[in-house]
């Protein structure tokens, strides 16, 4: 089992009053209050409020969330000062997640109402990184569930300050080994400050040895001394010296190509900046492609280890419920069954049940129905039992996309193809059919969808395939409501549409519509084996492009990615252009991920993802093969 498996939900008893952990066999916090202790050790230790002041950003990272105390302190003296910076993002790695009843059992009564918000957010005990957002999206915590020897290899984010709260050294070394502290020390900033209760002097050595100049100060409540540092390395990072966003983009425009998913993922989540945003494409109207599907089914790959697509299609799926509690009226998320394609593959998820693997799946995040549970479920006999998705289900697709892209205030040309792009000026140009220019900016994304393939390079492995779905009156299944996934999907909108499919076809090789209609028939009978298929009164088709490896292409344009005639190889050595592409039929799934992950590069921001699952969908993946 990796470092990263291991984590499992904080076992907390009362002890006169004071919570306690039976793991470590310690208090959370010290005796004479936590929020006290907070205020001392690590508000006035690194020098807070007045280091965040009139600064665009700040960003902290903790060793140890706990019970949250500092982070809920933090939030509450973040919105007391009128000089607090722009945003706040708070990164903190935590092996044992707390559970929602304990986080308000044991709530200071000074920090209850940001308890009670924090709460409302708090996610299940999933490994992976899980993003909280508070005060219109200006703060950002940032959770890292899983070992911090593992998350110290896979940070990506540079901190202004550093709390180091772990239990102490005698009863979790873990948390205080020298290799953790070398590693963490990597991502601090030029002058970031760090604070800790410890004064242990194998700490300090430690934390002196890996750049931080420290000192002992006057410490809190009983304790006499604490540690305070600041990152003076005596040899520093090239990494160093980087502009400012703020100073490299000082009017914040912000060009995009492509007027579906992903496009309107990456005009809200740069608009949201007070980014000043143009989106053009082709269509007459926002999602006019593979995007205008009226309904795609929203969830994420399980699997039975924690293999790239399961932990990336996690990240994703959780950005889009996030998303979802602005337009409720477009998201159906009332469970998805996935059905097993064989009694094999069920087999296998018994095991995973049985085993905890890769680790134990809480209750309202999957859940496995026996053959007899899920046709008592859905109304209709099944060949075999299922996987329940209870947060998944369906999203109105091309009108969240529409309504998304109008809500951001971007600058749409629609009907218009921009034949080519150049840097002129330190802006990106885009140029249509005929040389005319038709629009500036800073920063361009390409979101292209199937017209990935039309300006790739012949290093890039890029396939379209053209999907098929059969739609049936609404009359064929009547009990049948929401959506099934399985050897193939079923879709009912409850009104008088149902939609199965789907086909995978390469496109310029497509079958002909019986022969698609019978793989949906099949399909389908796999599902339900006594389901009369009826009679189909149509289709909904689209392409969908995909890499050789199945998993999107997110990130900086790469020299040699695109094709000479669109942009000039000298044009792409530039780190101002990106893509947010490539992602097959998981659009709805990575489309806002990437959104998120491009802006972090752009801006500095701690990236919403670890660094592993950067590396897979870094489109330059590809090339450094050749």
């Amino acid at each position: 089992m990796s470092e990263k498996e291991e984590i499992r939900p904080a076992q907390i008893t009362d002890q006169d009053g004071h919570p306690y952990s039976a793991e470590f066999g310690d208090i959370y916090a010290s005796r004479q209050g936590a929020v006290g202790q907070a205020l001392h050790v690590f508000i006035k230790g690194n020098n807070l409020p007045q280091a965040w002041q009139n600064r665009p950003e700040f960003v902290i990272l903790e060793n140890g969330f706990g019970l949250g105390t500092n982070f809920l302190t933090t939030l509450k003296t973040w919105r007391e000062d009128l000089n607090r910076s722009e945003s706040l993002h708070f990164v903190s790695i935590e092996k044992f997640p707390v559970s929602k009843e304990d986080l308000l059992r044991f709530a200071d009564p000074d920090v209850a109402s940001e308890t009670v918000e924090l709460v409302q957010q708090w996610p299940d005990c999933v490994p992976g990184v899980h993003r909280l957002y508070f005060d219109d999206g200006r703060v950002v915590l940032s959770l890292y569930f899983m070992d911090v020897a593992f998350a110290s290899k896979k940070l990506a984010l540079r901190y202004d300050a550093l709390y180091l709260d772990g239990f102490s050294p005698a009863k979790n070394d873990a948390m205080w080994k020298r290799s953790v502290l070398t590693s963490l020390s990597k991502f601090a900033k030029p002058e970031a400050t760090l604070a800790t209760w410890c004064v242990s002097s194998h700490v300090r050595e430690d934390l002196h040895n890996a750049g931080f100049e420290v000192q002992k100060v006057q410490g809190f409540g009983k304790k006499s001394q604490m540690t305070v540092g600041i990152y003076r390395p005596k040899f520093s990072h090239r990494r160093s010296q980087e502009v400012p966003y703020s100073e490299k983009y000082p009017d914040r425009s912000l060009l995009i190509i492509g007027a579906g998913m992903a496009g309107a993922a990456c005009a809200c989540e740069f608009a949201r900046r007070g980014w000043k945003v143009t989106v053009i494409d082709e269509g007459r109207v926002a999602a006019s492609a593979a995007s205008a599907i009226r309904y795609a089914i929203a969830h994420f790959q399980p699997a039975g280890d924690e293999n790239l697509l399961f932990r990336l299609s996690r990240a994703g799926f959780d950005v889009l419920k996030e998303i979802s509690r602005d337009f409720p009226e477009y998201f159906h998320l009332n469970g998805l069954p996935q059905i097993a394609r064989d009694e094999t593959e069920y087999k296998k998820w018994e095991r995973w049940f049985q085993n905890n693997k890769p680790f134990q799946f809480p209750h309202n995040f999957l859940r496995l129905l026996s053959r007899e549970e899920v046709s008592d479920l859905i109304g209709y006999g099944t060949s075999y039992g299922a996987l329940l998705h209870p947060a998944a289900g369906l999203v109105e697709a091309g009108r969240f996309v529409r309504e998304r892209l109008f809500s951001s205030g971007a600058l749409c040309l629609f009907n218009t193809r921009v034949s080519s792009l150049r840097r002129e000026e330190g802006k990106w140009v885009a140029y249509g059919n005929a040389g005319e220019e038709l629009a500036r900016a800073a920063v361009c994304i390409l979101c292209p969808g199937s017209s990935l393939l039309k300006i790739a390079s012949d290093n890039v492995p890029v396939t379209n395939w053209h999907g098929r779905l059969s739609l049936l009156s609404g009359e064929e299944f009547p009990k049948l409501k929401g959506a099934m996934t399985g050897p193939g999907y079923v879709i009912n909108d409850g009104d008088n549409w149902v939609g199965v499919g789907a086909t995978y076809e390469r496109e310029g090789a497509s079958m002909e519509e019986r022969e698609a209609h019978r793989q949906n028939a099949e399909k389908l009978h796999k599902m339900f084996p006594n389901a009369v298929f009826g009679t189909a009164i149509g289709f909904y088709e689209g392409i969908r492009s995909a890499p050789s490896d199945r998993l999107p292409l997110i990130g900086s344009v790469p020299p040699g990615f695109l094709i000479e005639g669109f942009v000039s190889e000298k044009d792409s050595v530039n780190d101002t252009l990106f893509l947010n592409t490539g992602m097959g039929s998981r659009g709805l799934i990575f489309s806002d991920l990437g959104a998120r992950i491009i802006a972090a590069q752009v801006t500095g921001e701690p990236y919403p993802i670890e660094k592993d699952l950067l590396d897979a969908v870094n489109p330059a993946r590809f090339l450094s093969r050749t």
